[in-house]
């Protein structure tokens, strides 16, 4: 089954950024957009796990998230992965006096250890969409001022990390929480 671990900001979270988002939607094509429902920070990502490794994964990120107090996150901007001349990933960024790069960088340590290779470094945002063929210039220009003028910030509390399985079907994927894991353990 494919597995992900991730921060859940919080359906208050996703009401406040349905309205930011569908106006970067509506002025830009090209994009396969994120359900408002699915947006999370993914802080790894496992791929296919066999299911006897799944409990493996379940103890060890419940190990990590316990040394991890909560903490306040914004959301507030926005961008591509991995630039802007091949945009493959539009997100939205985050900030929260680095509690968040700390957590994300054990869990991406925890996932190797494991035997999961990451693909990347971990970098915290919430994918809105995703590109899946390259943009025209002019594309490209109306995504990225679209994006330059998101304002605000959009703040939600960081309480718990969630273990997802993600089951790819026509529509989409679709998520379900396999196990939630509060931090400080509490």
């Amino acid at each position: 089954m494919r597995l992900f671990l991730a921060i859940d900001p919080g359906e208050e979270c996703r009401r406040r950024l349905a309205s930011v988002v569908a106006a970067v939607r509506a002025s830009a094509s090209g994009v396969r957009w994120v359900r408002d429902g699915k947006l999370h920070v993914t802080l790894a990502f496992f791929g296919e796990v066999a299911e006897a490794r799944v409990d493996e994964v379940r103890v060890a990120a419940q190990r990590v998230v316990a040394h991890h107090q909560a903490f306040s996150a914004t959301v507030s901007g926005g961008g591509v992965f991995p630039d802007w001349r091949r945009p493959r990933v539009v997100w939205l960024g985050l900030g929260d006096n680095d509690h968040l790069m700390a957590l994300g960088n054990e869990i991406g340590l925890m996932a190797t250890t494991l035997g999961f290779a990451p693909d990347h470094s971990f970098r915290a945002h919430l994918t809105i969409g995703r590109i899946p063929r390259p943009l025209s210039m002019e594309q490209r220009v109306v995504l990225r001022s679209a994006l330059g003028a998101l304002s605000g910030a959009y703040p939600f509390d960081v309480t718990r990390v969630v273990l997802m399985r993600s089951a790819i079907s026509p529509a989409g994927s679709e998520y379900s929480e396999l196990a939630s894991f509060p931090l400080g353990g509490a």
